[in-house]
């Protein structure tokens, strides 16, 4: 058990799995994003393409890296993480569409709604808008010199 927390110099084997993992991770970061980006301009098809990738991907790297050993079992494994990555990052703007109405009448209780003019709406005075502003015009009347 002691050898498993020791601290020690990486060989190449754990250098190599660590920099396929992360080239795996990268590329099908990069390839994911593309098609994500893109899905909308192919209409009907967008769900099925945006669903089918995001959760395809993940699913294909852990196959793969279920079932094999060496570089590829690390490039897999990247390709999971990748995957899952982009997936987790993705849900939330994904979903909300689905998600009911809140507040504001936005998905997912987001925004808010504009106050018309009315009994319980403020105006504002006409002149200078902001207290700041008012401020300056009101010191700049009283010391002249």
């Amino acid at each position: 058990m002691p050898d498993g927390l020791a601290i020690a110099m990486p060989r190449t084997e754990e250098i190599t799995e660590v920099v396929t993992g992360l080239a795996g991770a990268g590329v099908i970061g990069l390839a994911e994003g593309v098609v994500i980006k893109f899905a909308p301009g192919l209409g009907a098809l967008q769900p099925v393409i945006t669903w089918g990738t995001l959760l395809a991907v993940p699913l294909i790297g852990a196959a793969g890296a279920l079932f094999t050993r060496g570089i590829l079992r690390g490039l897999f494994q990247g390709v999971a993480d990748g995957g899952m990555g982009v997936l987790g990052y993705s849900l939330p703007a994904l979903i909300a569409p689905y998600l009911p109405a809140g507040a504001g009448g936005q998905p997912g209780g987001q925004g808010q709604k504009q106050l018309g003019g009315g009994s319980g709406v403020k105006q504002l005075p006409a002149g200078p808008s902001f207290a700041p502003q008012r401020a300056q015009a009101q010191a700049r009347a009283g010391l002249e010199f």
